[in-house]
């Protein structure tokens, strides 16, 4: 016999409760029903039975139905609610439905309760058995060992576990969508949110290949992403599921993060195999210390796909650690690291200081939030650096550098590749004191161990290396100087070979510090050492030299014993390429002169005899120059300027003499060049310049109309730095006078002393002064680059001036200069012009001014003034 059904009725008129209870009875219904007329008697029944459906009045005094279905909603969701009234609207009833009731009758209309109550009650059993069966399924789903998405055909979620609550972040609300405030502030709409690589395509694809094999999945790779942003590898799995809802699709997810980390391990491991098979093979062939290094960072960044790799080298005296290879980092931002192996200083604190001082390799692999890698840790990770290991590099039981090695990524070094890169610093280290060997054997070959200095074998290869292949074609000037010091066997024998030693030392840190060229610099015997001089202007510069400022250097004096002892060398000298052609020949001279030198009891020799007495001669003549300025034995005499078309004196030159006591007055062309040899031309061009000046002043003061008087400088005198300042002093003392700058051509050749000298000449020309070059044809200087230039003049050679009317060529130049200077609007001065024929020639060409002996000579000043007042 079937148990009666337990029913709940809500109904506050007793008449039409029985009348309900009498239709299910006549259908043959056993039924046992409670009835209940207020919320609060609804609300005790509730909480005290479960009935198997409600029943229940729309309109109650001071309750209404659809609170009713509300309470029981929420209470006893389960049980069938089934409206009973007489007053329900459609819409009303409508809005029942929606809101969880399963059927609505009007009281006019019981036929049909009967059926309506076994039906609700039918589908309520069946529906909690699909509960049940999803719970069971919710069970399984909630305990597997990955993640599990269930979404619907339009892509949301209906089911998700507690694994992929914990591996995305997402609480399952939001995930659901059941969490509106949540959902909106975790930024989550669709299951794209959390593997945002899936596309439409993608998902049409895996849905297809789903549907076409019942039961199958497919497998795809995805970067998967978390909540806070987070993203990791990840595995997906999609099978169909067909429910009656329709199709959904089952996404098992499985974290991929630990396979692909010991994926890459291995192939980090792999590479650094390769790496140490790589710098084994530049082991075998590479035998240069830099290469190597160089060799060894490329291969680790390149090979080992470091993002960095730097080896420094450690200086044993300051413990500074310099950065000498590096590959996969910028050169500019080295010069801003600062390492040391002195645990004292911050710099040392690092991970460089403590790899140094523990011998053993320092690691830092989240540079991030480890302060173990400072000082220069915020300087790294500006640069993208995560991660750093840093191992010494050894020779025997010494560190002598590191190798550091840098990754963009976190936990970049394991212990296992540790190992491995220590086997690589062992290796590079190995090899590096190979070559050390090699070099020393090499070095000692070539160089004297004592001094550092080249030995003989180095010093005449080096020579060789040096002297043009022809001779005949060179105009270089090359000299070989020889030096022996005087009593060195006294200071070994009296003090010992380690004090001599000490006096070689410091007699070669000397040299090597005032020749303008050490690199020829050697020693080639005991107690001799050998130097080149290249381009020097006259042999009384290398007599000075070793006389003068040489032998003064060498001769201060030394502390031995407690004594003060002065040295002394001799000199032996051969010029290339007279006393010899070759290397070899041109020492075995200068030693030959050395001897001499010695056995004469003489400070310096040169190898022929003629070159001693020219020498004598210069020096000579050098003495009586420096006594000529001293005592003003220096004249000017003026050679006019004429002007071709009126035959007027529009300017001159002035041209200086010596008047020699006892001698007479000498020709410039036996003294200039010494004074530019010397360095005398500085001081006696600027009393030149005075005494045009003066004369200038002195000839205006008389009446006379004084043009402008031009005046020689040499590149010597305009490279002095305080040139100008010098000629502005002198034009203030006569600032009525006017001045004409004279130079030649060839100051323009080099770039550096071009632009030097141009700005020193455009400064004198805005104190009044013009420019003129002189001897211009000469020389090689760009016809266009004249125009750049603070000029005025241009005076034409004498040599073409000579030739032009007996060689086309000649007069095609001469044609060209003029027309080249008038284009510029510059003044043409044609220099020596002797003949009348010249003359007139040039006055066809359009040529300016005229200077030469065919109007007049340079002559005293009181021999032009009066041609001046002839005029």
């Amino acid at each position: 016999m079937k148990a009666p059904l337990n029913i709940l009725l809500l109904e506050d008129v007793a008449t039409e409760a029985e009348l309900i209870l009498r239709e299910l009875t006549r259908a043959g219904m056993a039924v046992s029903a409670v009835r209940v007329e207020t919320r609060a008697d609804f609300m005790a029944q509730l909480a005290c039975s479960t009935p198997d459906v409600i029943l229940s009045d729309f309109s109650l005094p001071h309750f209404d139905g659809l609170s009713a279905l509300a309470l029981a909603n929420a209470s006893h969701p389960a049980v069938p609610f089934i409206f009973i009234s007489g007053t329900i609207g459609e819409d009303t009833a409508i809005e029942a439905l929606k809101q969880g009731a399963v059927d609505y009758l009007l009281k006019t209309n019981l036929q049909r309760l009967a059926s309506a109550v076994l039906r609700a009650i039918d589908e309520a059993r069946g529906r909690a058995a699909r509960l049940h069966a999803e719970s069971r399924f919710r069970d399984l789903i909630d305990y597997a060992p990955h993640a599990i998405v269930v979404f619907d055909q339009h892509g949301c979620i209906e089911i998700v576990n507690a694994q992929a609550e914990a591996l995305f972040g997402y609480p399952r609300t939001v995930m659901l969508g059941t969490d509106g405030a949540m959902l909106a502030s975790a930024q989550f709409s669709h299951w794209h949110t959390m593997l945002p690589d899936t596309d439409t395509d993608t998902d049409t694809d895996a849905d297809a290949d789903a549907n076409a094999a019942p039961g199958s999945s497919i497998s795809l790779e995805f970067i998967a992403r978390c909540c806070d942003g987070r993203q990791f590898p990840a595995e997906v799995s999609l099978s169909p599921l067909h429910t009656a809802e329709g199709r959904w699709t089952s996404c098992v997810i499985r974290d991929l993060s630990e396979r692909k980390a010991q994926e890459e391990r291995l192939a980090r491991m792999i590479r650094i195999r390769t790496i140490l098979g790589s710098i084994n093979s530049v082991i075998l062939r590479v035998h240069d210390k830099q290469l190597l290094l160089d060799e060894a960072c490329r291969i680790a960044h390149e090979q080992g796909q470091f993002t960095s790799a730097i080896i420094g080298l450690l200086d044993p005296a300051t413990l500074a650690v310099r950065p000498v290879a590096w590959a996969g980092v910028d050169a500019a931002f080295l010069k801003t690291v600062d390492f040391s192996a002195d645990g004292e200083l911050p710099s040392g604190q690092g991970l460089v200081g403590c790899a140094l001082r523990s011998k053993q390799g320092a690691v830092n692999n989240d540079l991030r939030n480890d302060g173990s890698g400072a000082p220069m840790r915020n300087a790294f990770l500006q640069q993208g650096y995560r991660s750093a290991f840093v191992v010494p590099l050894m020779i025997g039981q010494q560190p002598f550098g590191v190798l550091a090695l840098l990754a963009s990524e976190p936990d970049a070094f394991s212990d296992d590749e540790q190992h491995l890169l220590a086997e690589l610093a062992a290796d590079i280290s190995f090899s590096h004191a190979v070559i050390d060997k090699e070099e020393r054997i090499n070095y000692l070959a070539y160089f004297d161990a004592l001094t550092g200095l080249p030995n003989r074998v180095l010093f005449l290869d080096r020579i060789g290396q040096l002297l043009p292949y022809d001779v005949s074609a060179s105009a270089e000037r090359i000299a070989l100087v020889l030096i022996d010091v005087e009593r060195f066997r006294h200071i070994n024998e009296t003090y010992g070979r380690a004090a001599g030693d000490d006096v070689l030392r410091l007699l070669a840190r000397r040299l090597r510090g005032y020749l303008p060229d050490p690199g020829y610099l050697a020693r080639i015997g005991a107690d001799m050492f050998a130097f080149v001089l290249k381009d020097y202007r006259s042999e009384t510069e290398v007599v000075h030299l070793i006389e003068g400022e040489l032998a003064s250097l060498l001769g201060e004096p030394l502390q031995m014993g407690g004594k003060a002892i002065r040295l002394s060398v001799r000199a032996g000298i051969a010029l290339f390429p007279n006393d010899g052609r070759d290397s070899d020949s041109l020492l075995r001279n200068a030693e030959a002169a050395m001897k001499d030198a010695r056995a004469a009891k003489l400070r310096y020799l040169f190898y022929t005899a003629e070159m001693n007495a020219r020498t004598a001669e210069k020096l000579s003549l050098e003495n009586r120059l420096h006594r000529a300025l001293a005592e003003q034995q220096f004249v000017l005499h003026y050679q006019p300027k004429v002007d071709l078309r009126s035959g007027r004196i529009v300017g001159m030159e002035a041209l200086i003499r010596w008047q020699e006591p006892g001698v007479g007055l000498v020709s410039p062309f036996q003294f200039i060049q010494v004074l530019e040899d010397t360095g005398l031309i500085v001081e006696v061009g600027l009393w030149v310049i005075a005494e045009a000046h003066r004369q200038h002043a002195s000839w205006q003061m008389q009446g006379l109309q004084v043009p402008r008087i031009a005046v020689n400088v040499s590149q010597l005198q305009i490279r002095e730095k305080d040139f100008v300042a010098r000629v502005m002093a002198i034009q203030a003392q006569h600032p009525c006078a006017q001045l004409e700058i004279e130079i030649t051509e060839s100051l323009f050749m080099d770039d550096a002393s071009s632009h030097l000298a141009r700005d020193k000449l455009a400064l004198l020309r805005d104190a009044g002064m013009t420019v003129a070059i002189d001897d211009f044809g000469t020389g090689y200087s760009s016809l266009g680059y004249l125009a750049r230039l603070p000029i005025d003049t241009l005076k034409i050679d004498r040599s073409f001036i000579t030739a032009m009317t007996t060689s086309s060529e000649n007069l095609a130049i001469v044609v060209t200069i003029i027309s080249l200077a008038h284009a510029l609007k510059l003044h043409v001065v044609a220099e020596g012009v002797e003949t009348v024929a010249q003359r007139d020639q040039l006055t066809l060409m359009g040529c300016d001014q005229m200077q030469g002996f065919l109007f007049s000579p340079g002559v005293p000043a009181d021999a032009l003034a009066r041609m001046l007042e002839s005029v």
